[in-house]
């Protein structure tokens, strides 16, 4: 009777995941090689768990189809809302005006100015799970 014994390991992290722009790179494999890298520091990984603001420079779907591309595992992004605050009063959801490759408009919903991001413009590799 063959007994086998596997051990699985859960790493809840709060790693913000900066990438590293250099003009051979886009910006997608920067962020994918950064994620992959931090995960692979914590030992054999089969799960991540990515969570990404509203207002970071990359979407979430693009984020977690580079992942699948360049890894075998198991991969969960989640989106942020993002959260702002303005000189006019307003704290709250900014409103999104476009979205392009590398970069976010966003206004203050109330007054239409500049507002300071307070949550929601970061990627962030919350879990990690290895074998």
């Amino acid at each position: 009777k063959s007994t086998f014994r596997v051990d699985l390991y859960i790493f809840r992290i709060e790693k913000i995941i900066k990438a590293q722009s250099s003009l051979c790179f886009m910006h997608e494999e920067a962020f994918t090689s950064a994620i992959i890298n931090e995960a692979q520091k914590h030992g054999n990984v089969y799960e991540i768990y990515v969570e990404v603001g509203e207002l970071a420079k990359i979407p979430p779907k693009h984020l977690q189809k580079h992942l699948h591309e360049k890894t075998n595992w198991q991969v969960l992004v989640t989106e942020k809302q993002g959260k702002v605050a303005c000189l006019c009063g307003y704290n709250g959801r900014p409103k999104v005006i476009e979205r392009g490759h590398d970069f976010v408009l966003y206004t203050c919903p109330n007054c239409h100015g500049q507002p300071t991001v307070l949550e929601g413009d970061q990627v962030i590799l919350k879990e990690v799970k290895v074998r």
